[in-house]
C-alpha cells in the first residue's frame, strides 16, 4: 500500500484563545502507521491563502482533511479555491462540529470538497486513506467508511459513525506534530496558573437534553472513559517530554462519574505530576458535591467552569437544563466554601425571551459569587433541537450565505421577537461592563495578571469582547 502524504489543517480565525488543536493529533495517530502526516495551526500560524499556497507547492499531499466550525464556512472557501488551484489531484475530506450538524446540505455550501465525516472519525479517515492508497475508492468501499459523506450519483449519502467505546483504542494525540509547548500565551479562559498548558480530554459524549448544544451530534449521548492509565500516561508525556505544568480539561462532562474523578485524583497525586488544572470547558452544577470538590482541589484543580445560561427560571426549564435558580446559587457557594474559583457561562437572545429576562439574568450573574463570566449571544446551530424548532415554526428563515460569519461568540445573528440584532449587542455589551467594571473583579484581574505579555492578552481580549463587539 502507498503511503499517503497527508495535511491536517485547522483553518485561520480572529480568534482570542490559541488551543492546540488536539483533535486533529488524535486523527493524525490513528493514520499516521500507514502514511505520512502533518498537522497545521492555522490560527497559530496565521495562515492566510498565500501561505497555504506556498506551504502546497513545497510538498504534494494527496489527502487534505480540514475541520470546520460554522461561523469558518465562507472563509473555507477561499482554501479549498487555493487547494483545487495548487493541487487539483489533492483529495480534501472535511470534518468537525458544523458537518456533523449539518451534513445534508455540506456539498451545497461547500462543493469543492471531496467527501466529509459527520461525527467522530478517527475510525473512518483511516479506512478512507487506506482505500484512497490502494486505488478503491469505489461506491461499494465507501458505504463501508464510517461516518463518511458521500455522492454517488448526484446524491449526498451519510454512513452510519462511529463512537468507540472504547476510547483507549484512540490512544493518544500526536503530540509531536502539535508542539504544545512551542504556543504562544493565549489559553482557554485568558487566566491560568501555571505555564505552559495542554489541553486534554478524558471522556466523550453528553446525554443531557439542553435545546441550544449539538454536542451529542459529534460524539454522542453515551458518555465514554478513556482508562485512568492512559490519562496519565498522556498527562506524564506532555509534563517530562513537553515541560507542560497545567492541563486544560476539556470535556463536556469530565465530573459524570465520581468514581472515575476520584481515581483520576489519586493517580495524579501518586505519580508526583506536580501540575495545576482547571475545566475552562465547563461541567455541571448539579454534577458536584463538597466530597468531589475537595478531592479535586487536593489534585491539583484550582478553577472550574459552570453553565448557568440563564437567570430565568422559565427560560431555564425551556432550555431543559434540569437547574433551578437556588440550585445554582447553592451549588456555586459551596464551590466557593471548597476554595476554588469559578467562572460561569451565560445565553443573551434565547428565542422566548424578553428583555425583562435577559435583565435578570445580567442581575442573577452580578449576584452570585463569580471571578468571570461569559455572556454569548444565542446562535442558532444547526442540528440542535430549538434550531429546528424554529425553522418549523417559520421563525428562523434559512441562513444567508454571507451570515454564517457571524455565528461567532460576540455578533448577533438571532434576536427573539421584539428585539433587535443591534439591542441584542448591546445588551450583551451592558452584561460584561455590568460584570466586569465592579472594583472586586477589577482587583482579582489585577492580582491574576502573570506578566507584561499576559496583561496585553487580557487587553486585548477586553477589547475585543466590549469593545470591538458594538
Amino acid at each position: 500500500m502507498e503511503r499517503l502524504n497527508i495535511l491536517l489543517l485547522k483553518p485561520y480565525s480572529k480568534a482570542d484563545e490559541l488551543i492546540p488543536p488536539f483533535s486533529l493529533g488524535y486523527l493524525a495517530t490513528a493514520v499516521r502507521g500507514n502514511h505520512n502526516i502533518e498537522i497545521i495551526d492555522g490560527i497559530k500560524e496565521k495562515l492566510t491563502s498565500e501561505k497555504l499556497a506556498k506551504i502546497l507547492e513545497e510538498k504534494q499531499y494527496q489527502l487534505i482533511g480540514i475541520q470546520i466550525f460554522t461561523f469558518q464556512v465562507v472563509a473555507i472557501r477561499d482554501y479549498l479555491k487555493t487547494i483545487k488551484k495548487v493541487l487539483p489531484g489533492a483529495r480534501i475530506v472535511l470534518g468537525g462540529p458544523h458537518v456533523s450538524a449539518s451534513p445534508e446540505d455540506i456539498f451545497d455550501i461547500l462543493p469543492d470538497i471531496d467527501w466529509a465525516f459527520k461525527g467522530e472519525a478517527e475510525v473512518g479517515f483511516k479506512k478512507l486513506a487506506d482505500l484512497i492508497a490502494e486505488n478503491r475508492i469505489g461506491p461499494d468501499n465507501l458505504r463501508l467508511v464510517p461516518g463518511l459523506i458521500w455522492q454517488d450519483s448526484g446524491q449526498t449519502m451519510i454512513n452510519e459513525p462511529i463512537c468507540l467505546e472504547n476510547l483507549d483504542e484512540l490512544s493518544i494525540p500526536s503530540w509531536d506534530l502539535i508542539r504544545p509547548d512551542e504556543y504562544p500565551l493565549a489559553p482557554h479562559g485568558g487566566f491560568f496558573k501555571n505555564y505552559p498548558i495542554a489541553p486534554i480530554i478524558t471522556t466523550r459524549g453528553c446525554p443531557y437534553l439542553c435545546s441550544y448544544c449539538g454536542g451529542h451530534l459529534v460524539s454522542g449521548r453515551k458518555i465514554r472513559f478513556r482508562s485512568v492509565a492512559k490519562i496519565i500516561e498522556e498527562i506524564s508525556l506532555l509534563y517530562h517530554k513537553y515541560r507542560i505544568r497545567e492541563i486544560h480539561i476539556e470535556d463536556d462532562n469530565f465530573t459524570f462519574n465520581h468514581d472515575f474523578v476520584k481515581e483520576f485524583c489519586r493517580e495524579l497525586k501518586r505519580n508526583n505530576l506536580n501540575i495545576s488544572w482547571t475545566c475552562p470547558n465547563g461541567v455541571r452544577l448539579d454534577s458536584l458535591n463538597e466530597d468531589l470538590l475537595l478531592i479535586m482541589k487536593a489534585a491539583g484543580l484550582y478553577s472550574i467552569s459552570v453553565g448557568v445560561e440563564s437567570g430565568s427560571e422559565r427560560v431555564l426549564k425551556e432550555m431543559k437544563k434540569n437547574l433551578n435558580k437556588d440550585t445554582i446559587r447553592e451549588k456555586i457557594k459551596l464551590i466557593r466554601k471548597c476554595g476554588l474559583d469559578v467562572s460561569g457561562f451565560f445565553i443573551i437572545g434565547y428565542p422566548t425571551e424578553t428583555k425583562a429576562d435577559i435583565e435578570e439574568t445580567i442581575n442573577f450573574a452580578l449576584s452570585l459569587d463569580l471571578k468571570r463570566a461569559g455572556f454569548s449571544l444565542f446562535k442558532p446551530f444547526p442540528g440542535t433541537d430549538i434550531t429546528r424548532n424554529l425553522v418549523a415554526h417559520g421563525e428562523l428563515k434559512e441562513i444567508a450565505d454571507g451570515d454564517w460569519e457571524k455565528f461567532v461568540l460576540a455578533d448577533a445573528i438571532f434576536a427573539p421577537p421584539g428585539l433587535s440584532l443591534s439591542e441584542m449587542k448591546k445588551l450583551r455589551r451592558k452584561a460584561l461592563l455590568k460584570f466586569y467594571l465592579r472594583p472586586k473583579i477589577i482587583f482579582r484581574f489585577v492580582l491574576e495578571i502573570k506578566n507584561w505579555q499576559h496583561l496585553k492578552l487580557i487587553i486585548k481580549r477586553i477589547y475585543s469582547w466590549i469593545f470591538k463587539a458594538k
